[in-house]
């Protein structure tokens, strides 16, 4: 079979880019390739490369629509299999969306990305909800495919979901910027997934300078025995074209070896561990946000929000029952609830001393179940605002703990600088006010 990966550059023009990717897909066909695959939004500029204004879903169409039914056509047209990535809209919600298309122009699914990041350059939470149509493996007229869209590429068990599924090519549309990630991980990365699993992995790279981000190209096909047999040029345009064979996947280590001396039975209690909550479709995203005094009939809500944290959130906020006694016998501190609409999401408090003119963002939660919708975003808005009527308020200060996944891009999109201070192991930062 032989695979098309089109590294191409996209512009703020949408059907000029779906014009050069329709171009890229004949030249393919016409050099015999049988599967076509883009990066990540091939079609359009890298929206998360700064926070959403709260007008994102206006940029994102559905599926099917007008980008899948004209490469629909093209599929039928050129007996061959097309994956895009792009931004869809279903109903209120937005995802990072591969559509799968036959070679007979028939759209036989789609896979949207699961685990949605949030840093510099890729503030993908206030963009993307995150996929929820599993790990789904596609018998193509090209072979048994899945995609792991960018971000779950780095999941383990993305690639091995995809390999008990029967997956004998594992896409990846990638976003993968210049200097993201540790020497030589990159490739290295993949090549483990694809060994450990006995599968070939085609990793298509964006590529060109955007906004704040230069996006790396250098796509590459590793195949089972984790070896990269085809790779494209960096920071340039390029279509990569490789043959690969399919059987090979049956005869790997993994399929002959690995897979057989599985243990499962073992390892649902290794990896147990604490779900996330649920996103919650009340409220929305256009909820009013508003910062609410904590009454006695309110309470037992704002305590309640402790248990629906996201793994690991408990590491950088401390629980509501504590920051509630913390604000009880502190006369400097200042503690609201977070409400959107009537709804308690979240809490944060203040240590204010008016008389020293001293502001200290003391604690921020949003619960689990509704992050991703803005709300910790205005609810600080409120009280950058709050601090700034102060008498003689200069600057609001916080901290941080510096974790990969913590606060600090969120912070920063706010106006909060480095102040080159440490408090205990948490950096301190600062917004001039």
């Amino acid at each position: 079979m032989r695979v098309a990966l089109v590294q191409q550059k996209a512009t703020k023009d949408k059907s000029e880019n779906l014009s050069r990717g329709i171009a890229a897909i004949r030249k393919a066909a016409a050099q015999g390739a049988q599967l076509v695959c883009f990066a990540e939004l091939a079609f359009e500029p890298f929206y998360p490369q700064r926070p959403s204004d709260g007008g994102h879903l206006e940029l994102a169409e559905p599926v099917p629509g007008p980008t899948t039914d004209a490469l629909r056509t093209l599929a039928q047209e050129l007996h061959i299999v097309i994956i895009p990535n792009l931004y869809e809209r279903d109903g209120n919600a937005a995802y990072d969306t591969s559509p799968v298309i036959d070679a007979d122009g028939r759209l036989l699914g789609a896979q949207r990305m699961v685990h949605i990041p949030d840093y510099d350059g890729f503030h993908e939470k206030t963009y993307y909800t995150p996929g929820n149509l599993g790990a789904p493996v596609f018998s193509t007229s090209a072979g048994r495919i899945g995609v792991a869209i960018c971000y779950d590429r780095h999941y383990p068990e993305t690639m091995r979901a995809f390999a008990l599924g029967g997956a004998d090519l594992v896409l990846v549309p990638q976003a993968g910027a210049v200097g993201e990630w540790p020497e030589g991980l990159y490739e290295a990365e993949m090549r483990v997934a694809a060994f450990q699993n006995g599968v070939f992995v085609a990793l298509c790279n964006r590529v060109g300078e955007e906004n704040v981000l230069q996006f790396a190209g250098e796509s590459f096909i590793c195949d089972p025995r984790g070896e990269v047999i085809a790779r494209a040029p960096a920071s340039e345009d390029h279509l990569l074209l490789c043959n690969i064979d399919l059987k090979e996947t049956e005869k790997s280590l993994a399929r002959t070896l690995f897979f057989p001396d599985r243990r499962p039975g073992l390892y649902a209690k290794w990896l147990k561990t604490k779900d996330a909550p649920d996103r919650l479709d009340e409220p929305g995203r256009d909820a009013k946000v508003r910062l609410r005094e904590i009454t006695e009939d309110a309470v037992h809500s704002i305590l309640g929000l402790s248990l629906k944290m996201m793994p690991g959130q408990e590491k950088m906020v401390a629980p509501n029952a504590v920051s509630i006694a913390q604000a009880h016998f502190n006369e400097k501190a200042w503690f609201r609830g977070i409400y959107a609409d009537d709804t308690p999401v979240g809490f944060v408090m203040l240590y204010a001393d008016d008389e020293k003119s001293e502001y200290l963002l003391w604690r921020l939660m949003i619960s689990g179940p509704h992050q991703g919708k803005g709300y910790g975003r205005r609810a600080m808005q409120d009280v950058i605002e709050h601090v700034r009527a102060r008498p003689d308020a200069k600057e609001l200060k916080a901290s941080y703990v510096p974790i990969p996944g913590g606060p600090w891009p969120f912070y920063r999109s706010l106006g909060f600088e480095p102040t080159g201070e440490m408090e205990g192991d948490e950096v301190v930062i600062r917004l001039a006010l």
